[in-house]
């Protein structure tokens, strides 16, 4: 009876401790699962990774909060051809922030290299700064 009383006790703590309990993920693993989430086009998953006052710095402009990063990706990731197009190269993490390097449209004219740094803290994106290389002059004649 007392082990089965240790038991219920201990399966209560760890419901009770939930996330507390569970692996913390490191900004690299974030950043794999991030991708992966955009390539399926999962907007709601890739939401779930960032901190509510989280900053995406593009394109010489910062959007602030989850509901302005929502409306970059939702518009982004609603061609599906898009969320095919750029394949991650290398993903790493040196202390709290994360990179990737990618590449969109590899071996076409319109091909395009560029990476992304997450700074998270708490299992959550805080910061991500998108650098995009310019693509490629065309061929002159």
């Amino acid at each position: 009876m007392l082990r089965k009383a240790a038991a219920a006790a201990i399966a209560l703590a760890a419901i009770a401790a939930g996330p507390a309990m569970a692996q913390t993920l490191t900004p690299a693993q974030i950043v794999q699962r991030h991708m992966q989430f955009a390539a399926a086009g999962d907007v709601d998953s890739m939401l779930g990774d960032y901190a509510d006052d989280a900053v995406v710095l593009t394109a010489g402009s910062a959007l602030q909060g989850k509901a302005a990063i929502r409306g970059v990706f939702a518009n982004m990731l609603k061609n599906p051809a898009a969320r095919t197009a750029m394949k991650p190269t290398k993903v790493w993490d040196e202390g709290g922030v994360g990179f990737v390097t990618w590449e969109q449209n590899a071996g076409t004219p319109a091909a395009v290299k560029g990476g992304d740094s997450f700074v998270v803290r708490n299992g959550k994106i805080e910061v991500q700064a998108v650098f995009i290389g310019a693509p490629p002059s065309p061929p002159k004649p």
